[in-house]
């Protein structure tokens, strides 16, 4: 896949959480997810001039449902940009690759954009909510990262490869942290590791001995979280989405979108999700 952009960058919109139900009907602490992704795919068309892929970073469905994942891949297709998803603590891979992969919608591993390659990891745990980066997966990222020393690269996998100040959250995101941040400490040409699970904006240069990364969370297409709070809390601000530009140079640019307030009012008093 080559860069298709006048500009030189090619453009990623990365949506994350959508924890869509089979029924399109059913709320999550009182936002229909289906209702909210919908309108985020609508916003993306309709703010950004060109998008060239989609990355779905996990939490695709809430009841991890064959019929949930059906309805995904329906949007996805209709939407007719290519879209590569990865599993997030919800989900059901062996569903995913079952109910997914079709013209538009991939579950690869790696991909090249442009100048750049993307590497997509599993950090689930079967029956966990926390995130954990397998031996197997460890190496899988070595090998490709020794692989292609010259290439700019993004990572990205469902939970959060860093601390964010909130002692709930942190709990529950990566939970070997260090033996990752070693592995990009010995490749300087990891440049971003892009993540989601935590439903909320986040972004820090990440700075190992080494190296010094580009570390984004991004909010969720429904429900978010508040902020540095270190205890379970909705926050009330409006579903949302990433916009990446990565330029042939190695650089990359990023914001985040929202859509407009008071268009998903969540349950604030809800205690779980």
């Amino acid at each position: 896949m080559g860069n298709t952009n006048c500009d030189n960058f090619f453009s990623i919109a990365q949506l994350t959480d959508i924890h869509l139900f089979a029924d399109i009907e059913k709320s999550l602490v009182g936002i229909q997810t289906e209702a909210s992704f919908q309108e985020v795919l609508g916003t993306i068309k309709q703010i950004l001039p060109q998008v060239d892929l989609l990355l779905l970073t996990g939490d695709l469905t809430q009841d991890g449902s064959g019929a949930s994942y059906d309805l995904l891949k329906r949007s996805l297709d209709s939407f007719a940009i290519p879209a590569y998803c990865l599993a997030g603590n919800h989900d059901d891979l062996s569903l995913m690759q079952t109910h997914l992969p079709s013209q538009y919608v991939h579950l690869k591993r790696s991909l090249d954009v442009g100048n750049w390659r993307i590497l997509m990891l599993s950090s689930v745990v079967v029956g966990a909510v926390h995130g954990y980066l397998a031996t197997s997966e460890l190496a899988w990222l070595e090998e490709n990262l020794t692989a292609y020393p010259d290439r700019p690269t993004l990572i990205t996998f469902h939970h959060p490869a860093s601390l964010l100040g909130s002692e709930w959250i942190d709990g529950i995101c990566l939970q070997n942290q260090a033996e990752f941040w070693a592995i990009c400490d010995r490749y300087p040409q990891v440049e971003v590791v892009l993540n989601g699970h935590a439903h909320q904006d986040f972004d820090q240069i990440y700075k190992t001995p080494h190296n010094a990364v580009r570390c984004l969370v991004t909010p969720s297409t429904c429900v978010q979280f508040q902020p540095q709070n270190h205890k379970f809390q909705i926050d009330n601000q409006p579903p949302g989405f990433r916009h990446l530009r990565l330029y042939a140079d190695g650089s990359m640019e990023t914001e985040v979108y929202r859509l407009e307030v008071g268009s998903f009012n969540p349950d604030l008093t809800a205690i779980g999700y």
